[in-house]
């Protein structure tokens, strides 16, 4: 029998009807009105968090007090409204750490660690003027304004602190608004505005404890100090792999959108609250987590952007909204704090923009570049408005004195997007900074730049084994995953595609393993995964192939590729498909065949009903290698062919070919081909000929500016001939002795199989050397 005691235990009680109603009406309001107001201002040609600071002032007690009106409504008038004022914080907290997040997300660690100098004379100066002239302001005024006797001392340090920090959320929206983020001022001006958050919460730690216990507390300060450099110095060294680590396990294991995000968020979260616990503020961790998985590939633009959108269109107003609730300007009707705050704020923006301004010259920065770091480093934002709700708390800061410094947090994050706009297109754009965002932007949109994953179905047949070589070239400077994935055949004929692993096949495997050492098994890469069987014959073979891939991969055994062995379930399509859905970017596939009748697949029947069904780009290689075993030799590509028409796709399988030839020190000639006949068919009159061969130029053109620009050596040819352009393309790829033919193509719907263009299937039935079809369209 088994005797169950009762015990009376505490039950936590659900919130409240009331409050829930209050909460959702409240939130209802604030970001109907913050979001209005932000299309108001985007009317006028202002930054939306214009409008969206307006909302909470609107809102807020010096106009229409929604807060007590709606809350009057909901509650009797004997309940107090600060807990539940609270729980609008709590949201407006939430949308404070997506913004900072956004801003690490967007933030260029190699530019600011290359600016970290001048970052840091800027900072410096910005503190340090404007905290002097606050203090020195401070220090002489009525004793109305201070809390206590015997604060001054306290109360001078705080209005001194207040009036130096600057806020990296509304700098960052401002600079989100006006597209200028990614410019070299916009990334010192983060670089400046998180150095002056920092010490800020520096000083008010230090007078905070000052204000606790009457006396400066030295041994506090320097261990925040030295918990500050031990988190931000392990954070950006071991901090990022661990990210990049955790980012690509959760990729690969689960993927999609949804669960980057919510890694993004449990990190953010997580190492928020430890910075928190360090009393560093939760705002810093968010910040670093932004940054570190901004480097990371696999968190890609679309999900950033889905990130971007829902911090943008929902939490970041009611944020901006929430910071101006507690703003009461009926406070300034007496003439005496009217003119307090006026001078204050006076001081606050002489002193931010002479700071910023001496700062930027010293640092070897030109005018126009420091009056602009000025004005944007004078929005103070929530960050002001949390110091004078911890001097209030504190008692060091009288309710005069809170509104006057809340009213400057407002109006300066108002004043500076207008200014801004003024002063930002007076600083020039320098030609080193043009390139940047020039190459940035065309990475965003590139084919590659969109890539993280690949995988390359085999059973260690000569094709794949050489796309095995191609995918080592084309991943070396680009952060992409790639994933060998060995199937096995259980039962049945072998075919064309799996007969490499026959019992001859088995002893020059490992003869092959013997000399080189084992390598890229799945117990010993990290990054790999597989499935579980119980034939030992599967996992010896599977092995061993996979170790081979990986010698064809990388031979210096630098870069591991992911590994991962499946035993062919309904069918060898159905197999390579099934995990070609799990979220790759592209496909690869090593073809044996080649179709000799015209109506054939030019790539046999399976290739073709898996690239018809893909539900990613195919990139398909033909090695037309015979060497003698099954372990492809390593030769090295030292010229690659690249026909083009200027088609999208040709680009795709451009930047391809540029990738390949960096990292091989490889030779692309890009050819255009005029056919006279096909000119003459486009014309009732006498066909222009050179018209047709000035549109090839600057075909070839283009191509050849993207090459350079990826690092890549390249020649440029238009070739008119009688002949139809594929006999040329092959018999150039026969005269030149070239090693490689890359097109791009675009499947086209026909009957029954995939269908790439005559040009490029008569090139791949026809070519001496070897053939890659991107099939990217």
């Amino acid at each position: 029998m088994i005797l169950i005691q009762n015990t009376e235990a505490e039950v936590i009680e659900p919130i409240a009807h009331e409050q829930l109603l209050w909460l959702f009406l409240m939130l209802t309001v604030l970001l109907v009105v913050a979001r209005g107001l932000g299309e108001v201002a985007k009317y006028f040609d202002l930054p939306a968090v214009v409008g969206e600071l307006s909302a909470g002032i609107l809102l807020g007690p010096s106009v229409i007090d929604a807060t007590s009106i709606v809350f009057r409504s909901v509650f009797s008038p004997e309940t107090p409204i600060d807990p539940q004022f609270h729980l609008i914080e709590v949201v407006s907290w939430l949308g404070l750490l997506m913004l900072i997040i956004l801003t690490g997300l967007e933030t260029d660690l190699d530019l600011i660690i290359s600016r970290g100098v001048d970052a840091t004379i800027i900072s410096v100066a910005s503190i340090v003027v404007p905290f002097v002239m606050g203090f020195a302001f401070a220090w002489y005024l009525p004793d109305r304004f201070i809390a206590g006797p015997g604060q001054r001392l306290v109360f001078s340090l705080f209005v001194g602190t207040a009036l130096s920090i600057s806020a990296i959320p509304v700098i960052a929206k401002i600079l989100m608004d006006m597209g200028a983020i990614r410019r070299d001022f916009g990334q010192i001006s983060l670089a400046v505005g998180m150095i002056n958050d920092t010490v800020g919460w520096i000083l008010l730690a230090l007078v905070a404890g000052l204000a606790r216990t009457g006396q400066i507390e030295l041994g506090e300060t320097a261990l925040t100090i030295l918990y500050l450099a031990v988190f931000l110095g392990v954070g950006l060294t071991l901090g990022q792999r661990a990210v990049a680590w955790i980012i690509r396990v959760v990729d690969d294991t689960i993927g999609g959108q949804v669960a980057k995000l919510t890694t993004l968020m449990a990190l953010s979260l997580g190492v928020g609250s430890f910075t928190h616990y360090l009393h560093l503020e939760a705002v810093l961790g968010a910040f670093v987590v932004g940054i570190l998985v901004g480097q990371v590939k696999r968190f890609d633009y679309e999900t950033e952007h889905t990130f971007e959108m829902i911090t943008i269109g929902v939490f970041a107003p009611i944020f901006f909204a929430t910071a101006g609730l507690r703003v009461d300007l009926r406070t300034l009707a007496d003439p005496t704090v009217l003119a307090v705050a006026t001078a204050a704020l006076g001081i606050a923006v002489a002193g931010k923009f002479v700071g910023s301004y001496v700062g930027a010259k010293v640092a070897g920065l030109s005018h126009w570049e420091g009056v602009t770091l000025g004005a944007g480093l004078n929005a103070r934002g929530a960050m002001e408005i949390i110091v004078a709700m911890i001097g209030l708390g504190l008692g060091v800061l009288t309710i005069e004195m809170y509104s006057i410094i809340v009213v400057i947090a407002v109006v300066t994050s108002l004043m500076a997007p207008p200014l801004l706009r003024w002063s930002l297109p007076h600083v020039p754009m320098s030609e080193e900074e043009r390139t940047r965002l020039e190459r940035e932007e065309q990475e965003a949109e590139s084919f590659l730049g969109r890539m993280t994953t690949v995988l390359l179905p085999t059973r260690c047949g000569i094709d794949s084994q050489y796309a095995a070589q191609m995918l080592g070239s084309l991943t070396h400077e680009h952060e992409i995953d790639v994933t060998h994935m060995y199937i096995d055949q259980p039962s049945g004929p072998p075919s064309t595609q799996s007969q490499s692993l026959g019992s001859r096949t088995r002893q020059l495997l490992l003869s092959k393993i013997s000399s080189t050492g084992e390598r890229g098994q799945d117990t010993e890469n990290p990054s790999s995964r597989s499935v579980q069987t119980d034939d030992p014959g599967l996992l010896n073979e599977g092995t061993q192939c996979l170790n081979v891939m990986q010698e064809q991969f990388d031979p210096s055994g630098d870069r591991t590729a992911r590994t991962m062995l499946r035993q062919e379930t309904d069918s060898l399509k159905e197999t390579v498909l099934s995990e070609a859905r799990e979220d790759y970017d592209m496909l690869v596939l090593g073809s044996a065949e080649r179709g000799a009748r015209p109506n054939d697949p030019p790539f046999g029947d399976l290739i073709d009903s898996i690239i018809r069904d893909s539900p990613c780009p195919v990139t398909v290689v033909h090695a037309n290698a015979k060497p003698d075993g099954v372990v492809l030799q390593r030769e090295g590509i030292s010229r690659i062919l690249l026909p083009t028409v200027g088609a999208e796709y040709n680009r795709h399988a451009a930047e391809v070919a540029f990738s390949i030839a960096q990292t091989e020190n490889a030779l692309v000639e890009i050819i255009h081909v005029v056919n006279k006949s096909q000119v003459s068919d486009r014309f009732i009159e006498e066909p222009d000929i050179e018209q047709a061969r000035q549109l090839g130029e600057e075909i070839v053109d283009g191509e050849a500016d993207l090459g350079r620009q990826l690092g890549a050596e390249v020649t440029t040819s238009v070739i008119v001939s009688e002949q139809e352009p594929e006999d040329e393309i092959v018999e150039l790829a026969r005269e030149n002795e070239d090693d490689l033919i890359i097109m791009g193509a675009s499947l086209r719907p026909v009957s029954q199989r995939a269908f790439f263009g005559h040009r490029a299937e008569y090139v791949i039935r026809n070519a001496d050397c070897a053939v890659a079809i991107v099939c990217s369209v």
